[in-house]
């Protein structure tokens, strides 16, 4: 089981959430980032077979010129299968927290359970926290620190898509400043890690190495977006042990 909060009133800690993040990625590696795989998969096929991965590295300003409708579907789908995976890897992270084995299979059927307000929420959260940047990128911010746990709210507690947008927003408050630096040390590791693909991919695609080049750049996006959503998830697990007193046991119970 993983050292995770147990009935903790207090203040939310930014040290304990990374360490408990940290803890969970490394001791359950393989199937969490295997969850990430299995719904990054169908689009990795799609954009290799199709020619986009080559042109989006070689030529990134011509990507939605030369391919158009395709491009626009496999972001949609895309998008789709990252909610879907971001609920698989929550529900995954709290059967770590009540000592159970991660089962692939059972998180993919709990993901399909709750797809569609994980979409909506989701979405709903997407298009204002890109509202907000668009208009002043501290609105921006603010949408993003007042959602991050939009997620595990949805799928641990389902309380409907708006109710979960809200309830986020009541986890978050009082603590948005810590999730801040929190979300600012996320994109820190997500930036180089992201610079260290790119420089790797961009290097190996025009030559006969370039499986190498996929092979790399599907393995730092699917490392980076699995530690974001155990993050998340540890995030709104701390944030119930400080604010409400509930244990990481209590909270995982709605699953028994």
């Amino acid at each position: 089981m993983s050292n995770l909060n147990e009935n903790v009133v207090g203040q939310f800690n930014v040290g304990n959430t990374l360490g408990t993040t940290f803890s969970v990625f490394l001791k359950r590696f393989i199937p969490l980032n295997l969850l990430v795989l299995i719904f990054q998969l169908p689009m990795l096929i799609w954009s290799v077979s199709s020619g986009l991965f080559t042109a989006s590295v070689e030529n990134p300003e011509t990507v939605f010129n030369d391919f158009g409708n395709q491009f626009v579907w496999i972001m949609i789908v895309s998008t789709i299968l990252s909610f879907a995976s971001a609920a698989a890897v929550v529900y995954g992270v709290f059967l770590d927290i009540t000592g159970r084995n991660i089962s692939i299979g059972e998180c993919l059927s709990k993901s399909l359970s709750v797809l569609v307000p994980v979409i909506l929420s989701g979405l709903i959260a997407y298009i204002a926290i890109l509202i907000g940047t668009v208009l002043l990128i501290v609105p921006g911010i603010f949408a993003a620190i007042c959602f991050f746990v939009v997620i595990p709210v949805v799928v641990v507690e389902r309380p409907g898509v708006f109710a979960s947008l809200g309830r986020s927003a009541d986890l978050t408050k009082g603590n948005r400043w810590s999730i801040l630096g929190l979300f600012l040390i996320i994109m820190v590791i997500a930036i180089v890690l992201g610079f260290i693909s790119n420089f790797i991919t961009i290097f190996f695609v025009s030559t006969s190495l370039n499986v190498f080049a996929i092979v790399i750049s599907t393995v730092v996006q699917v490392i980076t977006t699995t530690f974001f959503l155990i993050v998340s998830a540890v995030t709104y697990n701390n944030l119930r042990n400080s604010k409400e007193g509930v244990s990481s046991n209590e909270i995982a119970s709605v699953f028994d």
